[in-house]
């Protein structure tokens, strides 16, 4: 339990993350010395207090917003998540046997993808962000985050090992640092955005004001004096949509906004405006699940509006997610939208980019976080991708995290938090593409084929050695 405590308090926003290979290599250890059962024990427990830890914001934010009986469903939560690295673990114990350590670092980056697929993705854990804070993230341009998993994956079974095989592993980090350290500074960006933080409680949104919020946002943008030809970003659901009657953007700039789209299909989209003009939209594909999207909704209505009345909340409905992901495009802009929780998935960002996106924007509303640590969590997460892209990412956030990130991921400029406020900001097009998107996914494909590949000779060897008895 204590590696797994001190593993949660690693994960960003830590800065030393890159301690991490030491709890996990004790725990790989562990687990490669124990019999199967003791092994899913053990790593079941540790698991689950890394969850706990690094998901501490989790009750904090929700208790504040929801009340303290959603509290109660976090236990379960990190139980459920410690129950899958457990369930991998004592499979790869099961099967790869002596071979376990050098297995581990394969299964565990299969794990971390794993849990970026499908309707209940949680991509928050993945190993590859405890290097997200030091210079070795700069090699994410070469394999996405499951490279830098790869890499404290590899380190962890060093240190189980405790032998001289280790050192190729220090020579790869080594080399891995010394790339980082030696990329060229970003240049200034070259072109004008503003990102407005209109600071509103998420509490207030569930009665809509259309005119107020239309006009609370306008009204900072035009204070801003925002000049033609600069890309103005308001947050994630920041007004409603359609427009009420004679509210328009103004017609020499344009504006990416976040909108909350009813109907009978209602939708979290963002659009691309200018005046009268709507020029593009994307709707949100990536949803969260239980908080934008009810999982079995459909099957148990009555379930859910009996939690809903116990919260004290009214009957709420799902949105609906988009359907497919493609840039925004105005002019030079190739827009890739990532709308606040779909910034964590390198899947989407990569599949933008591949597509033309020569700048990533993400319209977000953490206010849902509160002040806990979850907002800096998920920004630190959002980094990642524009290194893994090599494009700025531009960012604006309902209360903050409202900042702009160049491709070695530094911030250039950042809004404090929880207050209205505007921020100008300069970014530029990218047109490069990295490995990371040309061949999306390899490191991926190639941990899977070498686990297969080792099973598989593996169970050759003890063939060979029955036959030979």
């Amino acid at each position: 339990m204590v590696l797994g405590a001190v593993l949660g308090a690693l994960y960003p926003p830590s800065a030393l993350g890159w301690l991490a290979p030491v709890p996990l290599g004790l725990l790989f250890r562990a687990t490669a010395d124990s019999a199967p059962r003791r092994a899913f024990r053990i790593t079941w427990i540790t698991a689950t207090a890394m969850f706990g830890v690094m998901l501490s914001w989790l009750p904090q934010s929700l208790g504040a917003m929801l009340g303290w009986e959603v509290s109660l469903l976090f236990p379960v939560l990190a139980a459920l998540l410690g129950l899958g690295c457990a369930a991998a673990v004592v499979v790869t114990r099961w099967a790869a046997g002596r071979l376990t350590l050098g297995a581990l670092p394969l299964v565990w980056v299969l794990l971390d993808a794993l849990r970026e697929m499908g309707p209940l993705a949680f991509p928050w854990g993945g190993l590859g962000y405890f290097l997200s804070e030091t210079p070795l993230v700069q090699v994410a341009e070469w394999g996405g985050v499951s490279l830098l998993g790869l890499l404290v994956g590899a380190a962890a079974s060093a240190v189980a090992a405790w032998s001289w095989r280790g050192l190729w592993v220090a020579l790869l980090w080594v080399g891995a640092l010394a790339f980082g350290v030696t990329r060229p500074l970003e240049s200034v960006g070259t072109r004008p955005a503003l990102l407005v933080q209109g600071a509103v409680d998420p509490r207030a949104k569930v009665q809509a004001d259309a005119d107020r919020e239309w006009r609370r946002y306008l009204s900072l943008t035009r204070e801003a004096g925002v000049t033609p030809g600069t890309l103005v970003v308001w947050p994630e659901g920041a007004v409603p949509w359609p427009p009420p009657e004679g509210v328009r953007v103004p017609a020499e700039t344009a504006v990416l906004l976040g909108a909350s789209v009813g109907g009978a299909a209602p939708r979290n989209a963002a659009f691309l405006v200018r005046g009268d003009t709507v020029v593009g939209r994307q709707d949100k594909v990536r949803l969260v699940p239980f908080g934008e999207f009810f999982p079995g909704q459909a099957r148990w209505p009555g379930l859910y509006r009996a939690v809903f009345r116990s919260l004290g909340l009214p009957a709420l409905v799902g949105r609906v997610p988009g359907e497919a992901v493609r840039p925004v495009t105005l002019g030079a802009f190739r827009v890739g939208v990532l709308i606040c929780y779909e910034s964590v998935f390198a899947s989407q960002a990569r599949a933008l980019v591949a597509q033309g996106a020569n700048v990533l924007v993400t319209p977000s509303n953490d206010a849902w976080f509160g002040a806990s640590r979850g907002a800096e969590q998920h920004f630190r997460m959002g980094r990642v991708r524009a290194v893994e892209t090599r494009r700025w990412w531009v960012r604006a956030g309902n209360d903050g995290i409202t900042a702009v990130v160049d491709p070695r991921g530094q911030v250039w400029a950042r809004l404090p938090r929880f207050i209205p406020g505007t921020l100008p900001v300069a970014f530029s097009e990218r047109e490069v593409l990295t490995l990371s998107v040309r061949w999306p996914g390899w490191v991926v494909w190639a941990a899977l084929a070498l686990v297969i590949s080792g099973l598989y000779m593996r169970k050759v060897v003890h063939i060979f050695r029955l036959a030979h008895w």
